[in-house]
């Protein structure tokens, strides 16, 4: 049986937690019911199953007005998803255990998608495997080094991501609006390095950050953090960059003991940010045509679109907008040369 972080992340990530606690979000949902937006508006039972409200029934009542009415009505789901919730739209925490979702979803797409998976999550997890198999691949491919994988892991699941190649962390991406929780990772495995911490699992930190490992090798790892526990869909990722990981790190030539013949000397990759610097500036340098900056960069022209996407999403900057453009080149004149 699913549980309510389950659907949470697996239908709609972008959701936004708006009350409730994190064990409440552990409880497991025996089915979805919708609301009705005429008379009466709640349906006439849920019990152990999530229920999908419009937020145009609230009516400008609070969330503890509308739980109050649900107490009234002697219905006791286990969570609520506030649909159609502008973004702009703040609600204020209820005071009570009860968690509370707000989604921008339509309610009817919304609850079908809740439905659907509750039906068949085996077949969801295994399609989602697949996907982010496939584009964590093509992500190496066009750039090799694990940050191009782990940062589409990130964006696509919007949980931090890092990866541990060894003992170095090679890739650390944080969620949006959830850079401070990089460095507490950061911290955290440090600890967890020096004590030797040998567990697999999920596990929650003394200072609330919750972990995910993966080993790949002795000495490699892919990480997930987040302040919010994990769910099934975090441990098929998890999974996915592991693969996809393991087959970067056999790419490296390995040297036999004894052996007469000198081994290639690899080139220490350049840093993401310096890599995303420069393709930024040659993008700007180019009007924005990604054709000649990636021939000036000597990459393909994937391997520039990605880093673009991940500039946009951790900068908030695309030199293919002219006000960009002129701040990126403006302040590339005052680098020191």
């Amino acid at each position: 049986m699913s549980s309510i972080i389950d659907l949470w992340r697996a239908v709609d990530p972008e959701a936004r937690r708006v009350s409730g606690t994190l064990e409440g979000l552990l409880q497991a949902a025996r089915g979805v019911v919708r609301t009705r937006a005429a008379e009466p508006h709640l349906p006439p039972r849920v019990d152990g199953e999530l229920l999908v409200l419009d937020a145009s029934l609230l009516g400008g009542r609070s969330l503890d007005a509308m739980l109050a009415t649900l107490e009234v009505a002697e219905l006791r789901p286990v969570g609520i998803v506030v649909a159609g919730t502008p973004p702009s739209l703040r609600l204020e925490p209820a005071d009570a255990p009860l968690p509370v979702l707000a989604s921008a979803r339509p309610t009817g797409p919304l609850t079908d998608g809740l439905a659907a998976y509750l039906r068949d999550e085996s077949g969801h997890l295994d399609r989602l495997s697949a996907e982010l198999r496939l584009a964590a691949a093509e992500a190496a491919l066009a750039d090799p080094d694990p940050a191009a994988a782990a940062g589409l892991i990130a964006g696509r699941l919007r949980r931090g991501v890092a990866v541990i190649a060894d003992g170095e962390i090679r890739a650390l991406h944080a969620r949006p609006a959830g850079r401070a929780l990089a460095a507490r990772f950061a911290a955290a495995h440090a600890r967890l390095l020096h004590a030797g911490a040998r567990s697999e699992s999920s596990r929650r930190t003394r200072d609330g950050l919750w972990l995910l490992e993966r080993r790949v090798r002795p000495g490699a790892a892919v990480w997930l953090f987040d302040d919010l526990p994990f769910a099934r869909v975090d441990e098929v990722a998890a999974e996915a960059l592991g693969v996809t990981l393991r087959a970067l790190l056999r790419r490296v030539p390995a040297v036999r003991p004894g052996s007469r013949v000198s081994p290639r000397p690899v080139r220490a990759p350049s840093p993401p940010t310096d890599r995303i610097t420069a393709t930024l500036l040659a993008v700007a340098r180019s009007n924005g045509r990604i054709a000649p900056a990636a021939r000036a960069l000597g990459v393909h022209r994937n391997t520039v679109l990605y880093r673009l996407r991940a500039a946009r999403a951790d900068l908030g900057l695309d030199p293919r907008r002219p006000d960009d453009a002129l701040r990126i080149l403006a302040e590339a004149d005052r680098r020191p040369s």
